[in-house]
């Protein structure tokens, strides 16, 4: 297991030296997920445990992560179903909490980069876009917040770990070059500040901005500091962009 990490560790390194060469260009993917909750049993009674960023690509380590995760629930969950040959398993944990109602983690977008500098290949890879709390709550029980999720296969992946407190009800609460995403089909109420992307590529995907405009993608809209409506032009809007 300790060479798997490292391998995915040497994987992430050539990653973020290719994305530091050139200019990136980034896309919103979509994912699935499979868990979200406040206990993980892995690791869970481990007070020196601080948290973890994981990259599953096959079947075998796929249970032993499944096993230790669900191991304090009876019945145990079944194993979710994974195709690995196109697939991939994220999971994050905040580690370990000695209060409930307050820290949390959750992988809040995942976008695929392509990058790189003249005369080299162009390397894609995932960003995991992760949003965590680690302010104490008022429930006093031992937590190990954790986020799962399903996603298309990738050959690197790298977590973009948020600071604490990101949560925003507007973009002048984010910083200079971030704004405040909401999920798709909100344009009110808690979000979270995220990285407006440099760059998009140029693909016609009409989405429709909470500023009842139309952009010709998700990127586009993300790069305007707008959070997605719907999927499809603006209908009976006008001044379409």
């Amino acid at each position: 297991m300790k060479k798997k990490i490292m391998f995915i560790q040497l994987i992430m390194s050539f990653l973020m030296f290719f994305l530091s060469a050139g200019p990136a260009c980034t896309q919103t993917v979509p994912f699935e997920t499979i868990g979200r909750g406040d206990i993980s049993y892995y690791r869970y009674s481990d007070s020196d445990f601080s948290g973890a960023e994981m990259v599953i690509r096959d079947q075998k380590t796929w249970q032993w992560f499944w096993f230790l995760h669900t191991q304090g629930i009876e019945p145990a969950p079944p194993l979710p179903n994974v195709h690995f040959s196109r697939e991939t398993i994220l999971a994050v944990l905040l580690g370990y909490n000695t209060s409930g109602g307050g820290p949390s983690i959750e992988i809040q977008s995942i976008e695929e980069v392509t990058a790189g500098a003249a005369g080299k290949a162009n390397v894609k890879g995932l960003r995991a876009i992760i949003a965590e709390n680690r302010e104490p709550g008022p429930l006093d029980v031992i937590t190990n917040p954790y986020h799962i999720v399903k996603v298309a296969s990738s050959r690197s992946v790298i977590f973009d770990h948020q600071p604490g407190g990101m949560t925003c009800t507007d973009n002048l609460q984010c910083g200079e070059n971030e704004f405040c995403l909401f999920p798709e089909g909100q344009c009110s109420g808690p979000g979270s500040c995220t990285p407006k992307p440099d760059v998009c590529i140029e693909i016609y995907s009409p989405v429709c901005g909470c500023d009842m405009k139309t952009y010709g993608n998700q990127c586009e809209a993300y790069s305007n500091g707008v959070s997605i409506l719907y999927k499809g032009e603006c209908s009976g809007v006008a001044g379409v962009k």
